[in-house]
């Protein structure tokens, strides 16, 4: 089997002005030609899924892991329907929040802050932008943090 990075699917579905398309095409032809077995991991996937959920209708990013399966013959592994969970959190859980338009590591984030951190009074990131009305809890950054600290302040 050979596994694809994200950087693979992604330079053919996304970046085809990229110096490298053609012979990334060309690699895939040959694997597609030669009926090789072809794979991604569930991580590879998912960062996918993520980068390309900024230009995909909220509502077709859950169908985006399925359909790349489909149109590159791959096999994910570990395989989606036997682990579903992924750092703590559902593969489906993950998509759902991508479906804001968020990239996987802040997905990540988000959806375990839903599940471990509701409680929690904000969440300081100096990427406060990524996650603007995407989480349970206010987003802010430090220095947004400090100003309502010192207002709030005798």
């Amino acid at each position: 089997m050979i596994l694809l990075d994200a950087d693979v699917l992604l330079i053919d579905v996304r970046y085809t002005s990229d110096q490298r398309f053609a012979t990334n095409r060309k690699a895939l032809e040959e694997i597609h030609n030669r009926q090789l077995a072809v794979g991604i991991t569930a991580h590879a996937l998912l960062e996918v899924v993520g980068i390309l959920s900024f230009n995909v209708s909220a509502g077709n990013i859950p169908k985006l892991p399925q359909q790349l399966c489909l149109q590159y013959g791959l096999s994910v592994c570990p395989d989606l329907q036997a682990h579903p969970a992924y750092a703590g959190c559902t593969v489906q859980d993950l998509v759902t929040q991508m479906s804001k338009q968020m990239a996987l590591g802040d997905a990540v984030l988000a959806v375990q802050v839903g599940q471990h951190g509701p409680w929690a009074n904000c969440l300081l990131t100096w990427n406060a932008a990524h996650f603007v009305g995407k989480l349970v809890v206010p987003v802010l950054t430090p220095q947004e943090w400090l100003n309502q600290l010192a207002a709030s302040s005798p």
